[in-house]
């Protein structure tokens, strides 16, 4: 009798295991192939063109007219529950409540190269994911129309600091590493 609730018992942690297997996927340890780093990276040129020419649309229709509209659209698309495309920065007007803080050590010392005018990159695992991430540092004059949210980019801005070209945070892009 006790035999065989040995025997249960072990078929049960047997089972769970296949489940757990089947359900959550293989855990590869081992970091990405050169060939799998390099199809995330040309993914992330193809997203950072694409989130460029999103914010070139978004300041072709934001007009003085509808800037609250064009605040909320914007907020939507960099909304920090998308942790594959956001915006993180330490100064207004990039801070929002809990918005736009890094979030990890990745975006901390990105953020701090940022700051410096210089990009980041780096391939790391989360979970049971490899993701290839990259931050492009932005500055305060990326674009005229940026002053029409962003109150402090105004041209008085610029005369009284002195500093048009002032490094103000990053656009955050990860790209999960397809496995082959």
């Amino acid at each position: 009798m006790r035999h065989l609730k040995i025997k249960r018992a072990a078929a049960m942690v047997v089972l769970v295991a296949v489940a757990a297997f089947v359900a959550f996927g293989h855990v590869d340890n081992a970091p990405p192939t050169e060939q799998q780093k390099e199809f995330a990276v040309q993914t992330a040129d193809l997203l950072q063109k694409e989130v460029f020419a999103a914010l070139l649309q978004e300041f072709g229709e934001t007009t003085p007219e509808n800037v609250e509209q064009g605040k909320q659209a914007i907020s939507l698309v960099f909304h920090d529950a998308n942790r594959d495309m956001r915006l993180i920065g330490n100064a207004a007007p990039l801070l929002g409540g809990n918005n736009n803080i890094p979030a990890d050590e990745f975006e901390q010392e990105s953020l701090a190269l940022a700051l410096q005018g210089k990009p980041n990159t780096t391939v790391e695992r989360h979970g049971n994911r490899w993701y290839y991430r990259r931050s492009i540092a932005l500055s305060n004059s990326f674009h005229t129309s940026c002053a029409l949210c962003h109150s402090n980019f105004t041209p008085q801005f610029f005369q009284e600091t002195n500093n048009p070209g002032q490094w103000v945070g990053a656009l955050m892009l990860r790209v999960p590493v397809k496995e082959n």
